[in-house]
């Protein structure tokens, strides 16, 4: 099965980032009440070619509980379904194509503050403990990883850029502290962020977001650098039910 999260890191957001191995703009639909999340995700290559397509259902309380996925066929490419507990988010469970259960989460909390992200893989047997330091606010600010497989222990931090206010740092260390690569979160006068810049060696690569007038995300785009120049990779638009209601209209 594909997924079309790629090569997102890590969260840093009001609401965290559930998954220290990605950021998604999905985490407010999971770990908080929001007024109003996406029905589907276009994912088109460098061409404009439909090469992935995502669908979501929530439950009462607007949180995310279900993702199905298709490829660029139209066929089914699985799911992820999510369970909560008290309003928060408990498991998440990702199915292949034939609805086998191939990879499980597990969350554990210190009351009401997510510390312990587990993340085990039916198909290699592999089990990655992720471990949480917060804020006062409940905000993650640093943690690491631990695998079953190696003794290795890795580990990120975020800190503000000192001469860019709107800029906060991602770091990854090694074992030994040191750096393998960090994120640059970049965001405009409302807070939102609008741009992560993925810096590891030679390699640079851009996730860049942009947003409807009423503040929901309306589309975001990746990017990676070659030679001078920025080639974009592929592009994911958002659609809402309103906007569905009112192709509907036109059409009729």
């Amino acid at each position: 099965m594909i997924r079309f999260l790629i090569f997102f890191l890590c969260s840093v957001f009001a609401v965290w980032g559930y998954t220290p191995g990605k950021w998604s703009h999905k985490d407010i639909y999971i770990f908080q009440k929001n007024k109003k999340g996406p029905s589907k995700e276009i994912v088109r290559n460098n061409e404009g070619t439909v090469i992935y397509v995502a669908e979501y259902q929530y439950n009462e309380e607007g949180k995310l509980e279900i993702e199905t996925y298709s490829d660029k066929e139209g066929k089914g490419d699985g799911k992820t379904i999510y369970r909560y507990t008290e309003s928060r988010i408990s498991s998440e469970d990702v199915y292949d194509e034939q609805g086998t259960l191939i990879t499980q989460k597990g969350f554990l909390y210190k009351g009401s503050t997510l510390k312990k992200v587990t993340i085990k893989s039916l198909e290699d047997k592999a089990t990655v403990t992720y471990n949480l330091e917060t804020n006062n606010e409940g905000n993650v600010i640093a943690g690491d990883s631990r695998s079953n497989e190696s003794k290795d222990v890795d580990s990120f931090r975020f800190s503000l850029d000192p001469k860019r206010p709107n800029v906060q740092i991602q770091k990854f260390l090694d074992e030994k502290n040191k750096t393998l690569g960090e994120i640059l979160f970049k965001y405009d006068a409302k807070g939102q962020l609008v741009e992560r810049e993925f810096l590891q060696g030679e390699n640079k690569r851009v996730h860049k977001l942009k947003y409807r007038p009423d503040g929901l995300l309306d589309s975001h785009s990746f990017h990676v650098k070659q030679g001078e120049s920025w080639i974009l990779e592929k592009t994911h638009v958002l659609v809402y039910e309103d906007q569905n209601k009112s192709k509907l209209s036109k059409k009729d």
